[in-house]
């Protein structure tokens, strides 16, 4: 048995014994090579990357967002209020569809309604017919050419539902059903890998649900939001660049959050799995526990999202645990100084942004790391491999 350094040492890194099969052995040397070369990611050149720009336009993005969309979140609300809707559906794909998981927690917890994420296949490949008469149905694209996603609008459309439209496509198919359309407002995304789009679709589903609630915290993040991404910007880039080259060579990684922590996680996963082709994966912290903690290894980093002080308890636990059990290296991101030491590296948000404004301070995080991770690993996050803008799915 031999006493070792951990591979991430000089970050937080400590020893332990352990004897070393080749292929252990192997990826401790390609991480030690990535620490000895510490410095070189810190120089990753974005300027020819549209994603990277892209990025940096979203407080204009959500600011007219905002501005061209509050009066029709005000009617949707008065609508789902006049009729004492209490139900909501919502359905989407992909980062859309992540968007909704931030709607749901939203709509169930500020505004006491029982939400739910929309299989559409329910409707185009089992043709069954669920009950949508009286239900609030949100369906979120951002080409809002999903056929999919159409069907299941016109199911509530034929009931009766209110049905509600957000894209960032005028003209497009889901326009065509539905009572009411959200244009995003984003101005064109031309980089395939969704950012603006995104943060947008979170500002329009939050406003519906404060309109809805009257929530005066909701209320007060739909009127900071655009200077909660501009401050983002401007203190998580260092930040990420700095801890990103502990994941250069990398070929899994785990990220782990709760509740709103956990819907961002997702979002997370896929611009990782997309732009760096990592075998990235998220589970809720609660979840984790349930059987995929089995799988814990000591040479796969892990993300932990900390920023919301009703679930911090329990990705804190969870965390402290790996660490105590295998050795895990991680890095957290979050807005409690006290967490963040927990970390082997660490991204530290903004402290007052807390719960939701977390989840749009935390998006700029994900859409950083995954943008120079891919740069780093000599891929192009703009286009990646075998995904399109328009994804048609039937």
């Amino acid at each position: 048995m031999r006493t070792l350094l951990s591979p991430y040492a000089g970050s937080g890194g400590r020893r332990s014994n352990f004897s070393i099969s080749l292929p252990v052995k192997c990826l401790w040397h390609r991480q030690h090579r990535l620490i000895s070369n510490r410095g070189r990611t810190n120089m990753i050149d974005t300027s020819s990357s549209v994603f990277w720009k892209e990025i940096f336009e979203q407080p204009q993005a959500v600011t007219a967002c905002l501005s061209a969309n509050r009066g029709i979140c005000r009617q949707i609300a008065e609508e789902v209020k006049a009729r004492g809707i209490k139900t909501a559906v919502l359905v989407g794909r992909g980062s859309s569809d992540h968007a909704n998981l931030v709607g749901r927690y939203l709509l169930e917890v500020k505004c006491g309604m029982v939400a739910s994420i929309s299989a559409p296949s329910v409707v185009t490949a089992y043709k069954a017919a669920p009950d949508y008469s009286n239900v609030l149905m949100i369906a979120v694209s951002q080409s809002g050419g999903a056929q999919d996603i159409y069907e299941v609008m016109k199911a509530c459309d034929a009931q009766g539902g209110i049905c509600v439209s957000i894209t960032n496509t005028e003209g497009s198919l889901m326009t065509k059903a539905g009572k009411y359309h959200i244009n995003n407002h984003c101005g064109p995304e031309k980089s395939i890998t969704a950012g603006k789009s995104y943060l947008t679709q979170v500002t329009v589903l939050t406003a519906i649900a404060a309109y809805i609630s009257g929530d005066e915290e909701l209320l007060h993040v739909l009127d900071e939001a655009p200077s909660i991404v501009e401050r983002a910007l401007t203190a998580l880039e260092p930040q990420v660049r700095d801890v990103v080259r502990f994941y250069r060579e990398t070929e899994r990684l785990i990220l782990v959050g709760r509740g709103l922590m956990d819907a961002l996680a997702n979002e997370a996963e896929l611009k990782i799995q997309e732009t760096s082709y990592l075998d990235a994966r998220c589970y809720g912290s609660a979840d984790y526990r349930h059987g995929p903690i089995a799988t814990a290894q000591r040479f796969v980093p892990y993300i932990f999202l900390l920023a919301d002080e009703h679930t911090n308890y329990c990705g804190k636990a969870l965390l402290e645990r790996l660490k105590e059990e295998t050795g895990i290296w991680c890095t957290v991101v979050t807005n409690r100084p006290e967490l963040a030491a927990l970390g082997d590296t660490a991204v530290l948000l903004p402290q007052e942004y807390d719960g939701i404004s977390a989840v749009f301070s935390g998006a700029v995080f994900a859409q950083m790391f995954a943008c120079l991770c891919s740069l780093s690993r000599g891929f192009d996050p703009d286009n990646p491999k075998g995904v399109s803008k328009k994804t048609v799915t039937v």
